[in-house]
């Protein structure tokens, strides 16, 4: 098997780090006691959002950053995760243009986490056809 390039590394790495900082970000806005200190227009958005737009929000980091963990681990399930993060990302963005529009706010916030999960998938699929993933 061959040993994937430097770029891989970074990537599988800087992958990680991105979905580990939105599985925090999805903590402290789940988690009652971080919510005590939210300004109210912020914990009006979390409280009214419905359970599917969180559980898409959960799906995209978690399985973003465990499937980045498979990558650093070369395994090919990082494929499938990968792409459930993908797939959660897309509908945090349907959710977001259903509330906000069209708007500027929702697309760069959504728009960069969709990006992200699909550079990730990409490099995932392309290390599995490198026989990279084991």
């Amino acid at each position: 098997m061959e040993k994937p390039s430097l770029s891989y590394w970074a990537i599988a790495g800087l992958g990680l780090l991105w979905n580990l900082m939105g599985c925090l970000n999805y903590i402290m806005q789940t988690a009652s006691m971080s919510r005590a200190d939210l300004p109210e227009q912020y914990l009006a958005i979390f409280t009214q959002r419905p359970v599917w737009a969180t559980a898409a929000f959960a799906v995209a980091v978690f399985a973003g950053a465990v499937g980045c963990i498979l990558l650093i681990l070369r395994r090919r399930v990082a494929v499938q995760l990968l792409g459930l993060s993908l797939v959660g990302s897309l509908f945090a963005l349907a959710y977001m243009i259903m509330t906000l529009g069209l708007s500027v706010n929702a697309l760069l916030s959504t728009g960069i986490s969709i990006l992200m999960a699909c550079i990730l998938l990409a490099i995932a699929m392309a290390a599995r056809a490198q026989g990279w993933l084991r």
